[in-house]
């Protein structure tokens, strides 16, 4: 009887030392999976914050005013954070820059290679390199323009459901005037239930 029931375990430790199941899931298609802020969420505050942006005509404004040039633009660190979650927030600021360069809307400043590319033209004033060919201080862009925002929830808890409100808000505001020239905000709510544990 011993052996069988040490054979039985031997063949349940085996079952569950193979390979994990895994599936492709289609970001386009994606959905929460509970209340918390998700993936999911991205794509929908990028897509309500770019429209937002193209309705207020600032851009088409600006690009008017200098012949025909885009604004400067420089992001915030990230969000300010005000929710009970930890969240990756660059990302959405991120996302939002990158569907802004694809629609030709404004240009970016990359405020992450400073330090980068100051190393690079330290070295390249060095004798190392061809000066005739090297690339030259002094000549970096200035920002004309912040994107920022905060995004912050309101969680209640209900029995076994939880209830989940965020609200995303992004502005752009000009560095010189301190004006802010957009500013919107995305809004959503969300329920889990969480499944009767069975005794």
């Amino acid at each position: 009887m011993k052996k069988w029931f040490l054979l039985l375990i031997c063949l349940f430790l085996v079952a569950g030392c193979g390979k994990p199941a895994t599936r492709e899931i289609d970001i386009a298609t994606d959905t929460a999976e509970d209340a918390d802020f998700s993936s999911a969420d991205l794509a929908k505050i990028t897509d309500a914050m770019i429209n937002s942006m193209e309705a207020n005509g600032f851009y088409q404004k600006y690009a008017g005013q200098h012949g025909g040039e885009k604004p400067i633009l420089l992001l915030a660190k990230s969000l300010l954070n005000k929710t009970d979650e930890h969240i990756e927030t660059r990302l959405v600021l991120e996302k939002i820059r990158t569907a802004m360069m694809k629609d030709n809307m404004a240009q970016f400043v990359d405020d992450q290679a400073f330090d980068m590319a100051l190393d690079q033209l330290n070295l390249q004033a060095t004798d190392l390199y061809d000066n005739s060919k090297a690339a030259r201080l002094g000549r970096f862009v200035g920002a004309k323009f912040i994107l920022r925002g905060t995004i912050t929830n309101i969680r209640k808890q209900d029995g076994r459901e939880t209830i989940n409100f965020f609200n995303v808000t992004l502005d752009i505001f000009e560095v010189e005037t301190l004006l802010i020239k957009w500013t919107d905000e995305v809004e959503f709510k969300r329920a889990s239930t969480k499944g009767k544990v069975r005794r």
